[in-house]
């Protein structure tokens, strides 16, 4: 682009413009911080001896030389044949004033010392960039040029045009540019930027059409929708010269470039198509011709917008009535739009990317800031559980060891004393209140390591084929005592048939279950009360079921019941020993067989505690045959079947995959594991890599002979694995692998991804 700091514009004028145009230097020199430097000025700065015989005076110096905070404006007066006429010179960039200043000092026949002084430290007093000088260039161009030429201005420019209409060209450029550059620095719409761009430049060139075709543009429909969103190329911004040029917005058709491989890679670099007349150029691609004749295009300019080395579109120029000769300036002009589009994209792509990461800052924030709400919440309320678990301890442990401790002191006094002697009845229930304190120390003891156990995921079962009917008044024979002497009825309701007896479970834990839902409405239940256990089935699972006429549970209490520690009296004011566990560990124990368990109560009306029992495994018609294994599971869908020898990896694991409700069966017997896939039907089969080749691939055999095969992955658990070891794996029928070295987190999620899939 011809810019107005690069050229040198030199006209005859008359004496009295000489001496306006001085005067405008002299204005500007004026204001603060600007500086005037004349031949006298510049020789003093110089510490030159030589003496100047010039006149001071504005109106005879050779040369004006303005500096400002914005401009280098140098003006140098030479005369001509006319004494009444001066040839003038304007400059503006550094480097041609500083020639101008060297070839003046030649003719003056300054001292070499004034010359160097001009090419080094001279130079560095001279501003290098330049901001905003198109107002005072305007001024400049008033002088220079009457108003006639001033606004008869046409869109062919030749070489030789006019001073006069090349400082026009130049100024209104430099407009056009400043207030481009003005709306990208004001962050504004990026449609308003390009619009008003291409609006100003068409008016500028005189065109019949400028419009913007912009490259790989999301079609609107596709992006609410699910399917992949379409991309194509299309006029996004257009400007006519009248409303008879036919608008082309929104036009998708002009794909020739795209069919040409070597026009895509010169536009990347920067090409730019110019066609003066489409009927006159033989050189034209016949698809790009046709198109051109369609759109009833006469003559067409193209220059690439390049956005971070990328094509993001053309800005294109039409003429339509007639052709034209596209001059060097015309080009240079579009090139440097497309410029300044590029750097609006980019800064509307940056603020947008910037917009995405700040929501995503925001919404991380919130998240942060809830989980960490939810974190204090949690460390209040584990600490409030912690406070209350102390204070139930202590109540419940102090109880029996101030019993065992005072009567086993009464009888180790008594026993040493000559004169006091207890009888022997009396000895003999000291010693039975001792026993049944010591019990109860260890029951309260054996319910925390058991819950503890159950809870970090280490709790093995024992299934094996039982008699629900049995198991059921073995229950009810336990508590039988404890119910007479409360005058409590217990009542049994089995409605089972001979062949809907016998069920696969824990019968330990299966009576565990029992005694406790029957004994927590013993206790609950005042004298002359009644607990009732019923039995039955329905579908494909056991019911179990304990109604007691008890005191009840208020709809507060309920969502209670089954947390650890947990009672529902305070510990201070406590009618009822128990550490809280009882209902908790229930419900675990519920869950490793793959049940649930629901409670309905109301308050003064008694409680119904109800569990179900999921079958697993039909009943088999040989009542003697019983198969025994022990395992730790819930037998769902996310049951995980662990094989290892390897203790301590197999507590990390089992801990880690209990935190998103999985159950683990832990067997460090791949013999037994392989007989037991049938039974628990498990969701993923950990194997070590400890364990053979052969033993991976006899499970992953055993799996696919199953009908469940589709929803069972196989996974490898080792320390390292090379692509030919997996591939090796893969070709065995391991679906997955786990690193030791991999961190909780990353754990988790792949089991969960394994799960989900």
């Amino acid at each position: 682009m011809l810019s107005s700091s690069s050229l040198v514009f030199k006209k005859v004028v008359s004496y009295q413009v000489w001496l306006q145009i001085a005067k405008l230097w002299l204005a500007m020199s004026t204001e603060d911080e600007n500086l005037l430097i004349t031949e006298h000025t510049l020789l003093k700065l110089a510490n030159s001896e030589q003496k100047n015989q010039l006149n001071k005076r504005t109106e005879t110096a050779s040369f004006l030389l303005l500096i400002t905070s914005k401009v280098n404006a140098f003006l140098r007066r030479e005369e001509t044949t006319d004494p009444q006429k001066y040839q003038v010179t304007l400059a503006f960039d550094t480097s041609i004033i500083t020639q101008e200043l060297i070839q003046l000092s030649c003719q003056q026949k300054w001292e070499i010392a004034v010359v160097e002084y001009l090419k080094t430290n001279f130079i560095n007093k001279l501003i290098h960039n330049h901001n905003d000088f198109a107002e005072f260039i305007v001024k400049v161009v008033k002088l220079l040029i009457n108003e006639a030429e001033n606004s008869e201005i046409k869109h062919n420019l030749p070489q030789t045009a006019p001073m006069a209409k090349l400082l026009h060209y130049q100024v209104e450029q430099e407009r056009i540019f400043e207030q481009i550059k003005i709306q990208i620095s004001q962050n504004l719409n990026l449609s308003e930027i390009i619009q008003t761009a291409i609006d100003r430049s068409c008016d500028f060139l005189a065109l019949d059409r400028l419009l913007i075709y912009q490259l790989d543009v999301p079609l609107e429909s596709n992006i609410v929708s699910s399917k992949p969103v379409e991309l194509v190329d299309t006029v996004t911004y257009e400007c006519r010269k009248n409303q008879d040029i036919t608008s082309t917005l929104y036009f998708q058709d002009e794909v020739c470039w795209r069919k040409i491989p070597q026009s895509i890679n010169k536009y990347h670099q920067g090409f730019n198509l110019v066609i003066d007349d489409v009927k006159l150029d033989s050189t034209l691609n016949p698809c790009l011709k046709d198109l051109m004749t369609k759109l009833k295009v006469r003559a067409k300019a193209v220059t690439p917008i390049r956005v971070e080395s990328k094509l993001w579109g053309f800005v294109i120029a039409h003429q339509c009535s007639e052709s034209r000769q596209w001059h060097q300036q015309d080009i240079q002009f579009l090139r440097q739009i497309s410029e300044y589009l590029a750097i609006a994209i980019h800064h509307h792509q940056s603020y947008q990317q910037l917009q995405q990461q700040k929501l995503l800052l925001e919404k991380q924030v919130q998240n942060q800031a809830r989980q960490i709400k939810d974190a204090l919440i949690a460390a209040e309320a584990a600490s409030k559980s912690k406070h209350e678990f102390l204070g139930s301890m202590s109540h419940e442990l102090r109880t029996p060891l101030t019993c065992v401790i005072g009567l086993s002191s009464t009888l180790l006094q008594l026993s040493s004393s000559k004169e006091k002697v207890l009888s022997p009845e009396k000895q003999q229930e000291y010693l039975y209140l001792i026993q049944q304190s010591g019990k109860h120390l260890l029951t309260l003891i054996n319910n925390i390591l058991e819950f503890s156990e159950v809870e970090s995921g280490k709790h093995l079962l024992n299934i094996q084929q039982i008699s629900l009917t049995r198991v059921a008044r073995e229950s009810i024979q336990m508590l039988q005592e404890i119910a007479r002497a409360k005058q409590i009825t217990l009542i049994p309701e089995i409605k089972l048939k001979l062949d809907q007896d016998y069920f696969f479970a824990d019968e330990i834990r299966l009576k565990e279950i029992l005694f406790n839902l029957l004994s927590n409405g013993i206790k609950f239940t005042p004298a002359r009360g009644e607990v009732i256990l019923r039995l039955w089935r329905e579908k494909r699972q056991v019911v179990l079921q304990v109604e007691d006429t008890g005191i009840g549970i208020t709809d507060q209490e309920i969502p209670l019941l089954f947390e650890k520690f947990k009672q529902l009296e305070d510990f201070r004011q406590r009618t009822q020993g128990g550490t809280g566990l009882g209902l908790a560990l229930t419900k675990k124990l519920v869950e490793l067989h793959g049940g649930s368990i629901e409670v309905e109560s109301a308050s003064g009306e008694g409680s119904i505690f109800t569990v179900y029992l999921p079958e697993k495994i039909p009943f088999q018609p040989n009542l003697n045959a019983q198969s025994s294994v022990n395992y730790q599971t819930n037998l769902t869908s996310q049951t995980v079947m662990l094989i290892t020898e390897d203790e301590e990896n197999a507590t990390f694991i089992c801990q880690l995959l209990n935190t998103i409700e999985c159950q683990v069966v832990w067997l460090m017997d791949s013999a037994t594991a392989m007989n037991q896939i049938e039974l628990l039907q498990p969701r993923i089969i950990i194997v070590d890599r400890d364990c053979s080749e052969i033993v991976v691939k006899n499970i992953a055999e055993t799996i696919a002979q199953k009908t469940f095969a589709q929803n069972t992955n196989l996974v490898l658990l080792g320390n390292e694995l090379n692509n030919i070891e997996w591939e090796n794996f893969a070709k065995s029928g391991v679906d997955d692998y786990l690193l030791k070295s991999m961190t909780p987190t990353q754990v988790i999620a792949k089991i969960s991804g394994l799960i989900k899939g």
